[in-house]
C-alpha cells in the first residue's frame, strides 16, 4: 500500500519534489526533517487547517506560503515530521533564533559549499584542456579574493569530504538558506559530481 500522503507549509519556489522546502518545528524551510525539527505536517482531512496555518505564515513572514501534499517515502512520524498543535504555532511566525556564532558559522559554510559548487560545475561543464584551464585561473582568483585560497582541486576535496558533506545537510535540514544564484538542486549535483570524481581519484 502506498504511503499515506500529508499536507505541509512551502514556498512556491517550483523546486522538483524531492527538493521541495517545506516549514518545519524549528521554523525555517527544510528539505527534510529531523528528530529536533521534524516537518510541519497536517492530516488531508486537515486541509482547511493547513490553509489558514500558511495564511498566518505568510502574514507574519510577509512572503507567500502555499500547501503542498507528499507521501511520507521512507519518513517517520516524531522523526522526519510531526503533526500540527497549538503548540508549534510560533514556528509559523519565525525561525527559532540562533545563537550568534552558529549563525556566522553556518553562513561561511554555506557561502563556500555554494562556491565550491560553481567551481566544480564550471570544471565538470570545460569542454578541453584549454578551458578546463581557464576555469582553473578563474576558480583560483575567485576563492582567492573570497577565502583567501583555493583551487579547482581543493574545491572537489572539500565537498566530496566530511564538512562539505555537513554544509549540505545544513541546507537540507533548513538551518541555513543559499545565498548565492544556485538551487539546491544544482549544489546537490555538483556535491555528487565532486563525490565521484573524488573516488574515481582515489581508486585510481
Amino acid at each position: 500500500m502506498a504511503p499515506q500522503p500529508s499536507l505541509f507549509l512551502s514556498l512556491p519556489e517550483g523546486a522538483p519534489d524531492r527538493y521541495v522546502r517545506c516549514l518545519n518545528a524549528g521554523g525555517r524551510w527544510a528539505v527534510h526533517g529531523s528528530p529536533s525539527s521534524p516537518l510541519l505536517a497536517w492530516a488531508p482531512a486537515e486541509a482547511d487547517a493547513a490553509q489558514a496555518a500558511a495564511g498566518r505564515a505568510s502574514g507574519s513572514r510577509g512572503r507567500a506560503v502555499v500547501v503542498v501534499s507528499r507521501s511520507h517515502v521512507e519518513e517517520t512520524e516524531g522523526r522526519d515530521f510531526q503533526f500540527f498543535t497549538e503548540a508549534l504555532e510560533a514556528a509559523l511566525v519565525s525561525p527559532a533564533p540562533q545563537s550568534a556564532a552558529r549563525a556566522r558559522r553556518l553562513r561561511t559554510e554555506a557561502d563556500k559549499l555554494e562556491a565550491f559548487c560553481v567551481v566544480v560545475r564550471a570544471a565538470s561543464a570545460a569542454a578541453d584542456h584549454d578551458a578546463f584551464a581557464e576555469v582553473s585561473r578563474a576558480a583560483s582568483k575567485a576563492l582567492r579574493a573570497k577565502f583567501g585560497g583555493g583551487s579547482i582541486t581543493s574545491a572537489f576535496a572539500w565537498l566530496a569530504g566530511r564538512t562539505g558533506q555537513e554544509a549540505l545537510q545544513s541546507v537540507l535540514a533548513g538551518d541555513v538558506e543559499l545565498a548565492g544564484s544556485l538551487s539546491i538542486q544544482q549544489v546537490v549535483e555538483a556535491a555528487d559530481m565532486a563525490q565521484n570524481a573524488e573516488q574515481l581519484r582515489t581508486a585510481g
